[in-house]
């Protein structure tokens, strides 16, 4: 009993310890995305990590207020699947942020079409933004 007692203790003082890796989320969503930067600098195999940190920051910042909630979510998929594209050598650095910058063209593009009412341009412009993730 007192080794169950003791070992289950000992997890929570360890658990308490490791850091969380992508809970960079005081401030607001700049500073937060600055403090990503700053612990994940551009090179290939921070990519992924650097996707997720920022994703943790939308999740806490932007999406409580996101209009289309949907969308946001599939710009952090689009993040993540970029990123992982660049550290694994799939894909340049370059490429990446060119595809994202495109798919946060095409995010924008579909909230402005859906808050005219135009659902038939957005979802056009849906199809282009699931072609980014599935490339």
């Amino acid at each position: 009993m007192w080794r169950k007692l003791v070992f289950v203790s000992g997890s929570f003082v360890l658990a308490a310890c490791v850091q969380q890796p992508y809970a960079v989320l005081e401030g607001d969503l700049p500073s937060a995305r600055a403090a990503c930067n700053q612990h994940y600098p551009e090179r290939v195999g921070n990519y992924l990590p650097h996707a997720h940190c920022v994703n943790a920051a939308i999740e806490r910042f932007a999406l409580p207020a996101a209009r289309y909630p949907d969308l946001i979510r599939m710009q952090e998929e689009i993040r993540l699947a970029l990123s992982d594209r660049v550290d694994r050598r799939r894909i340049s650095p370059r490429t990446g942020a060119r595809r994202m910058s495109d798919a946060d063209r095409l995010v924008a593009a579909i909230e402005r079409d859906r808050s005219t009412g135009n659902a038939a341009a957005a979802n056009r412009r849906l199809a282009s933004l699931n072609a980014i993730l599935l490339e």
